[in-house]
């Protein structure tokens, strides 16, 4: 009898063991696969960026860097005046060049914020857009984006607003930015 009860008991263990991993319930997997991505410089990328060469002094303040395999953006001005507001206007272009591969893709573009960059409190760097109403409005913060349809291009101003930096103190708070992150999501067509 013992034998029976013993029996009964890992035959329904066992089923209720096999229920519950044979149900398809799970919680995560982990499958490597291999991935094939290519980088290209800036002149042929879904995205590019580039001076605006009929902008007025863009070519003093944007430069490119082709020692690497791809080209990258420098922003390089030293001669600004301390405690002013200095535009470049329309100095940056960027492109959306999804439909060169046949995507066709509509995509958002902004700038990360950080303390030093936008309008917010402390911002002494904004990127700004016309907004069609002969005025213009920051990209910066995802709240600010801009859409780009496929072969669509946006004239970018660059702002350096050092009026609130500490007066005549030698340094100001253009000299703690050393990269800014332009953020470019494709967006659902549909």
């Amino acid at each position: 009898m013992k034998r029976r009860v013993v029996l009964a008991g890992i035959g329904t263990a066992s089923i209720g063991v096999g229920a519950a991993f044979g149900s398809g319930a799970f919680t995560s997997i982990e499958a490597d696969r291999d991935v094939t991505l290519n980088v290209d410089n800036d002149d042929n990328a879904q995205i590019i960026f580039k001076r605006n060469s009929d902008a007025v002094g863009a070519e003093r303040l944007i430069g490119t860097d082709e020692s690497n395999a791809v080209n990258v953006i420098e922003f390089s001005q030293s001669d600004l005046n301390e405690q002013s507001k200095t535009s470049f206007k329309q100095a940056l272009v960027v492109e959306n060049n999804t439909g060169e591969n046949g995507d066709s893709l509509k995509v958002d573009l902004f700038v990360k914020e950080d303390q030093d960059v936008g309008i917010s409190d402390g911002g002494v760097l904004d990127f700004r857009i016309d907004d069609g109403n002969d005025s213009t409005v920051s990209i910066v913060g995802k709240g600010n984006k801009s859409r780009l349809d496929d072969t669509e291009t946006e004239q970018i101003d660059i702002i350096v607003d050092l009026r609130d930096d500490g007066t005549n103190d030698g340094t100001n708070d253009l000299d703690d930015i050393s990269q800014v992150t332009f953020i470019v999501e494709a967006v659902d067509s549909n």
